[in-house]
């Protein structure tokens, strides 16, 4: 569907940047046959369709792990073990940046208020929590060196990436696959400044600074307990006067996790001072799909690119076409709010539903949903529409 005046659709594939390719096919390959491989022998050698074998064994038993909704469960602590290490870069690392660059690619406004930011303070200072090995921030990298470079220009600072997650193996081989990105880039040497913290995301140590441009959350809410204490300790404190872009959650499509960022955006968007959205939220009421059979996520058509993306993924079952995931984008006071979506705008969030009544979508509105029917052609999960696309006469609200 074409973005006009009256429609705005996330079933346009996302455009990934040039730099994304070179991380995917490059430098991650070459990580692994140096951290991951069996033999010395191996090491030295083209990453191979022997190894896309021998790696997928791995890759298999992981994706069993992330796959299965866990009805309050926690996950395995998947990167103590080397061969889930390696089958992270390999295939999960891709998928879960392309999330995130999908978002960064559908909300200019939010990167520009995180740039702003950084322009004022000398400094663009991202806080990764629960960065594994960085997947978010390093996405986040690529997309900056993309933007600058087609610019022509210098970055205007430096950049700080803070990454903060309990297994400090991980985040070393993380720091390495940053060491391959930026001699990718020999004029940002002493430019881009790394700083770890092995720990439990929600225990922050005592001065630690909540301040950012962009704060990333990938995954995080979803592997942790739905314990309120944590909450408190973990996240309050980044929801508490957010700078620059605000706070980014991505999580799983699961109902589960899609619910909790669902209340989660009620807290921060109800209370007696409340923080602005970026999205997914079209208005400021209460979300109807924080509970019931229902809930609030994404389906985005896209072509991943990676040559040994596509093959393990092949080894999973097929060619992976669409990206699924929940977000959360909340913006900061310090930046220009996100203007109110001009009168009549509304969020699909469904695809078309066959009932009694023809393809119906359901509809996202202040404090209900509603199940309607498009006027001419098929609207999809995650499109925003005007109300004048939809048939006369809202069907029966469901709460």
């Amino acid at each position: 569907m074409k973005n006009d005046a009256k429609t705005f659709s996330l079933a346009v594939a996302p455009v990934f940047p040039a730099h994304w390719t070179g991380v995917l096919d490059e430098a991650i390959p070459s990580l692994v046959k140096e951290r991951f491989s069996p033999s010395e022998s191996w090491k030295s050698k083209p990453f191979s369709k022997e190894d896309v074998l021998f790696f997928s064994k791995g890759l298999m038993e992981l994706s069993g792990f992330f796959t299965t909704e866990r009805e309050g469960e926690t996950l395995p602590n998947y990167f103590t073990t080397a061969k889930f290490r390696s089958s992270y870069f390999l295939y999960f690392f891709g998928l879960q940046g392309a999330k995130f660059l999908t978002l960064f690619d559908r909300h200019p406004r939010a990167i520009e208020a995180a740039l702003d930011h950084a322009k004022k303070t000398k400094v663009f200072r991202v806080i990764d929590v629960g960065s594994g090995p960085g997947t978010a921030s390093l996405a986040l990298l690529c997309f900056l060196l993309e933007r600058f470079e087609k610019k022509k220009t210098k970055l205007p600072f430096r950049i700080e990436l803070v990454w903060i997650d309990h297994n400090d193996s991980i985040m070393k081989d993380g720091a390495g696959l940053l060491a391959k990105i930026i001699a990718r880039f020999p004029d940002l040497e002493g430019d881009i400044q790394l700083k770890t913290e092995a720990r439990a995301w929600w225990k922050h140590p005592k001065g630690f600074d909540f301040d950012a441009s962009l704060v990333l959350f990938g995954n995080v809410l979803n592997e942790c307990p739905d314990d309120p204490r944590i909450f408190l300790q973990g996240l309050a404190p980044f929801l508490r006067d957010p700078k620059g872009g605000g706070v980014l959650l991505v999580e799983p499509a699961f109902r589960e996790a899609s619910q909790r960022l669902s209340r989660i955006r009620d807290e921060v968007a109800l209370r007696e001072s409340p923080l602005p959205v970026w999205g997914p939220c079209l208005h400021s009421g209460k979300c109807p799909l924080a509970q019931g059979k229902n809930w609030c996520h994404f389906s985005v058509p896209a072509e991943l690119p990676g040559s040994f993306f596509r093959k393990f993924s092949i080894k999973l079952g097929g060619v992976r076409e669409w990206l699924k995931f929940s977000f959360l984008w909340i913006a900061s006071r310090d930046s220009e709010k996100p203007a109110r979506p001009p009168k009549g705008l509304v969020r699909v969030v469904s695809d078309p539903i066959r009932t009694a009544r023809g393809l119906q979508n359901l509809i996202c509105r202040p404090e209900r949903f509603t199940y309607e029917n498009a006027k001419k052609k098929p609207v999809f999960r995650g499109d925003v529409i005007h109300d004048s696309l939809l048939q006369p006469g809202h069907p029966k609200s469901r709460n």
